[in-house]
């Protein structure tokens, strides 16, 4: 396969699968608000889909989707009159209004917006009013006034139809999707890698890094592999031109976005495969699947190294990308590392200086869960991955998804040992609510 088809089918392999069960739920809501609110039956006036999927620019496993409601003036001059409480009662009452199509346990008003479960993914409802003016003193429809509850409550303002307008225009200047499609090969990069990254910070770098050269206008997919190693290498160099930078304008509205360079490694790694990919044709389909995961597609090439061939896949080697009905939406933290049976301090010293320091044979080794943001309740996945002649040879390569050996949430523990020399890896996964939110990876040298 070349290039642009291995790109071609990458792309279609991360777009989304389930729109019509999506847009079937947001018409839904939109019909059960209409009526509650304008007496109508429509399921399509008022609302606006908003976030990465009303951007264009999610991938399949995406579950947070984003609508915004427009509510009558009438309405927030009812609950802007409460002397407290104003913005948690009007979100009270939209919840009222959700629950004539959907069971208590789905809907929850938490903070600004009304949300859904559904069957893995999540609905929320952002109630909104127009109420600001322009310059010339008419209604500006660009503009969400919505509440906040926390800290006893406010009225805030957001500006997403701009940022959906500004979006598109770029994705058209530059022609066949280009924009669109980097926004989604980095949300496949984020979720294969374990990066905690909003789906709005994506999108902003990703505008960024075009806006600055016209070099990747109406570029076609053989040019894809060029396009993501010198967006990853832009990355990186604004890292090193801002490593404290925390806040960054979003296209059209220029609000704040708020981020971080917490996985500046995870992109300098990234760039650094994309360049030996560019650079080799013999391992190219090595290294992208090693910065895209297993959606990239499968090279059945002559040129594929051997190495490659066993190390890609085992028999019977389970993905978290397929379990879970293919639910992974990477957006929190998590921190994993081991320690060793009998591990002195020289040695323990050499684990942390080495990167490529061995573990003696028949050591005990356990893994942990040094660090998450991720709140209990949860359930923790470990993957065991095993590489090399000598794992092929002892029908050793495993990469089954399994439960941890004793502990829960974050005191959770897999016990394994060091029995024979090569490459291994250990891959842990928290899952909340049917959807894979954090992973990370470790390897282990023997």
């Amino acid at each position: 396969m070349t290039t642009a088809s291995l790109f071609k089918e990458f792309i279609k392999n991360i777009r989304i699968q389930n729109a019509d069960v999506i847009s079937e739920n947001y018409n839904k809501v939109t019909k059960a608000l209409n009526e509650y609110y304008y007496e109508s039956d429509s399921n399509c006036i008022h609302c606006r889909q908003i976030g990465s999927y009303g951007r264009t620019t999610g991938i399949n496993g995406i579950s947070d989707l984003d609508m915004a409601f427009e509510l009558p003036t009438a309405t927030y001059d009812k609950f802007n009159a409460y002397s407290t409480g104003a913005q948690s009662a009007l979100l009270q009452d939209v919840k009222k209004a959700i629950l004539n199509i959907y069971d208590n346990d789905q809907v929850k008003a938490d903070g600004q917006i009304v949300g859904i479960d559904l069957d893995g993914f999540r609905i929320e409802v952002l109630p909104t009013f127009f109420l600001e003016k322009d310059a010339n003193g008419n209604l500006d429809y660009n503009v969400y006034t919505f509440p906040d509850s926390n800290n006893g409550g406010r009225w805030r303002r957001t500006k997403p139809k701009l940022e959906i307008e500004a979006t598109r225009t770029l994705n058209t200047e530059y022609g066949n999707d280009t924009y669109r499609n980097l926004c989604r090969m980095v949300r496949s990069w984020k979720n294969h890698v374990g990066a905690k990254c909003s789906g709005l910070w994506i999108d902003t770098l990703v505008f960024n890094f075009l806006k600055q050269s016209e070099t990747y206008k109406n570029i076609s997919y053989k040019s894809y592999g060029e396009l993501v190693k010198d967006f990853f290498k832009y990355l990186f160099d604004q890292y090193e031109l801002s490593p404290d930078q925390k806040i960054w304008k979003a296209p059209g509205s220029n609000q704040n976005v708020h981020g971080s360079w917490q996985n500046h490694r995870k992109m300098k790694k990234a760039y650094q495969l994309c360049l030996e990919a560019t650079e080799d044709i013999s391992v190219a389909n090595e290294k992208w699947s090693k910065v895209f995961g297993v959606n990239f597609p499968e090279e059945e090439s002559e040129h594929l190294h051997e190495s490659f061939l066993v190390r890609k896949k085992a028999p019977n080697e389970q993905f978290i990308e397929y379990a879970y009905n293919g639910k992974i939406d990477i957006r929190n933290y998590l921190s994993i590392d081991y320690s060793i049976s009998a591990e002195s301090k020289t040695w323990k010293m050499l684990k942390k200086a080495l990167s490529n320091y061995r573990v003696p044979i028949s050591r005990n080794l356990e893994f942990h869960i040094k660090n998450t943001d991720v709140e209990p309740p949860y359930q923790v996945k470990w993957k065991v991955r095993n590489i090399g002649s000598a794992a092929v040879a002892k029908n050793q390569e495993r990469g089954r998804l399994q439960d941890s050996t004793f502990g829960k949430h974050k005191d959770s523990r897999l016990q394994e040992k060091s029995s024979f020399c090569g490459e291994h890896w250990v891959e842990c996964y928290i899952i909340k609510n049917g959807i894979c939110i954090a992973r990370d990876h470790v390897s282990v040298h023997i």
